[in-house]
């Protein structure tokens, strides 16, 4: 008996069957892997942007809060930027400008233990956060600090991007008359449409006088 007759192969039409098959497979799973690889990217981006716009709101509200100057928003009113007196560095030496902390805030220029005592020696130091609209497909809400590094008041640092794609970037004073006009809110939006992120917050310029 030969047994080489007896052996059965694949046909041809069982052959194309199954490269059909397996080829939907593959394109089924391409697709699965495709969409996966999309949203875990979208949202590693959502993530970062929260991180971002936490990193920022925090930021502000303590540059707020250690203030003692607030020039804009005046009172009562609306704005898309803050410019407050800064007071919260110490990161040179305020006789040499080196990059070395001495235990005296750098917008203490005259190192008298009073920030902004003397207008002619220690004049108020400003920083500025608003909205970079340069890009009219991604605002970037961006930071101008004073340059310590020389003795010169009216030298700043480059601008520094907190975060990007703002929609909305919005700080509310309080009354005069109300006695609340320490009181700042602030609000961040992020994205567009149904990938929108909001943020609000208040802060309390704590070293601000109240007359």
């Amino acid at each position: 008996m030969n047994l080489a007759q007896n052996k059965k192969g694949f046909t041809l039409f069982e052959l194309i069957l199954a490269v059909s098959v397996l080829g939907l497979i593959m394109t089924s799973f391409q697709q699965v892997l495709g969409q996966t690889l999309s949203t875990h990217k979208d949202t590693q981006e959502k993530l970062e942007q929260v991180s971002h716009a936490r990193f920022a709101m925090d930021r502000i509200a303590l540059l707020i809060n250690e203030t003692g100057f607030i020039e804009t928003p005046v009172q009562e009113t609306s704005a898309e930027s803050l410019v407050i007196e800064e007071r919260m560095m110490d990161a040179y030496n305020n006789v040499t400008q080196a990059f070395v902390p001495d235990g005296v805030l750098d917008a203490d220029k005259d190192s008298s233990m009073m920030v902004n005592d003397d207008t002619i020696n220690d004049p108020v130091d400003k920083i500025t956060i608003s909205l970079d609209k340069t890009d009219p497909d991604n605002w970037k809400l961006v930071e101008v600090m004073p340059d310590y590094s020389t003795a010169d008041p009216s030298d700043f640092m480059s601008q520094r991007i907190l975060c990007e794609n703002v929609e909305v970037f919005q700080l509310t004073r309080g009354s005069d008359a109300a006695k609340q006009q320490n009181l700042v809110k602030i609000q961040l939006d992020l994205g567009i449409g149904i990938n929108k992120l909001s943020f609000t917050t208040r802060a309390v310029a704590g070293k601000l006088l109240i007359l």
